[in-house]
């Protein structure tokens, strides 16, 4: 028997060596977190190398080749078993050419928390990537220092086994709005702008780069409920992470401007509750998905709820956007943008219900509805995307 000592001690690899080889059938799901090193269990997973490693988690278990450092297997929880192999391939991409071989290393490990660091060359330049997974979180932080140099197409890329692909409804009509659907959550993790996409390449001219492979949940969070129950079939979702440097008014300016252009970037934590439409119910394994769509709102006190076309969505142009405010305290006034300009607004004397709606305007981009209650705390939407 050959053990593998990354930063651990030789006795805690012999104790993890011993519980893994006593923990019965890999194929259950895991109670705590486990790394393993050989072939992966996972079924129909390409990571058959001694070194390549196995990290099983109870919602999830992924793979990792010792040699290319990629991902390259992860299943899901299915009723307490884990399903067959969903990835291809998940790695971040610093360019043209491939990076070496990996040197890994698990920098920690405990039944709550696991970080692998991995350190490549790419042209001659150091590339340091890490995986960070906590036990309570269903997903996978991902973390790479690009090296400095000329810009040029980089990222992270999810390439998904054939008949793995996310399911194809955006939840973009709401002819009948249902608040239920909404779920309510505190991010923990100081996540900002949230952009869900399989490829996150764009140009780059090196530094950090930051994404978060979600498995069910939206790193760790703090809903009235426990939010992950390992009910129901949980979503992949490959979500970049941009993390909040500048007050929420700075934020909020430049996504307006980024808006215009186009870019499908849409609203994170904040220091307020991240509402993100969860169709299957509240605490559903969707949050993540729809949050990374822009179907969610930001609130620091009020709720917006759209009634007919999702925010994130796109409405057509002379048809009608209608939402609805609440607040327990009282509303005060709401507002309208359209292409980085506010073009109506309305006085709201005090109730705690109110509903309305404005015709969508042809030739524009984007449109944004905001309400503040008689506290003067606001609730911004993400943008309704006009065709």
């Amino acid at each position: 028997m050959r053990f593998y000592q990354t930063g651990l001690t030789l006795l805690a690899a012999l104790v993890l060596s011993a519980c893994a080889s006593q923990g019965g059938d890999a194929g259950n799901a895991a109670a705590t977190l486990e790394l393993t090193r050989g072939p992966t269990f996972i079924e129909g997973g390409n990571a058959t190398g001694e070194q390549d490693i196995t990290v099983r988690t109870p919602y999830f278990a992924f793979a990792i080749s010792a040699n290319s450092g990629a991902l390259v297997d992860l299943a899901l929880v299915e009723q307490g078993r884990y399903g067959p192999d969903l990835v291809q391939s998940l790695d971040v991409v610093p360019g043209e050419g491939e990076p070496s071989s990996a040197h890994i290393e698990v920098l920690e490990q405990s039944e709550r928390r696991l970080v692998i660091e991995l350190k490549r060359r790419w042209h001659g330049q150091l590339l340091v990537s890490r995986y960070e997974v906590n036990r309570d979180d269903a997903g996978i932080r991902l973390f790479t220092r690009l090296p400095q140099g000329k810009a040029r197409l980089a990222g992270y890329r999810l390439q998904r086994n054939s008949g793995a692909a996310p399911a194809g409804s955006d939840y973009n009509d709401m002819p009948n709005m249902v608040q239920s659907h909404w779920t309510a959550a505190s991010l923990q993790n100081e996540l900002g702008l949230l952009h869900a996409s399989d490829d996150l390449r764009q140009q780059r001219k090196g530094g950090d780069v930051s994404a978060w492979l979600s498995a069910g949940s939206l790193g760790a969070l703090n809903a009235d409920k426990p939010f992950y129950s390992g009910l129901g079939q949980a979503e992949l979702a490959l979500l970049e992470l941009r993390p909040v440097t500048e007050g929420f008014d700075a934020q909020l300016k430049d996504l307006r401007q980024r808006w215009s252009k186009g870019e499908r970037v849409y609203l994170g934590a904040g220091n307020g509750k991240l509402y993100a439409y969860t169709p299957n119910g509240r605490g559903s394994a969707g949050y993540a998905s729809a949050a990374g769509k822009g179907h969610s709102f930001l609130s620091f006190g009020p709720q917006v709820y759209p009634i007919t076309t999702n925010f994130g969505g796109t409405a057509k142009p002379f048809s009608e956007s209608q939402v609805e405010f609440r607040s327990e305290v009282g509303l005060a006034k709401a507002e309208v943008w359209l292409d980085g300009k506010q073009v109506a607004g309305w006085k709201i004397n005090g109730a705690r219900w109110f509903r309305t709606g404005v015709p969508v305007p042809p030739n524009h981009t984007w449109m944004q509805w905001v309400v503040e209650d008689r506290e003067g705390k606001r609730a911004y939407s993400n943008p309704i995307w006009i065709e």
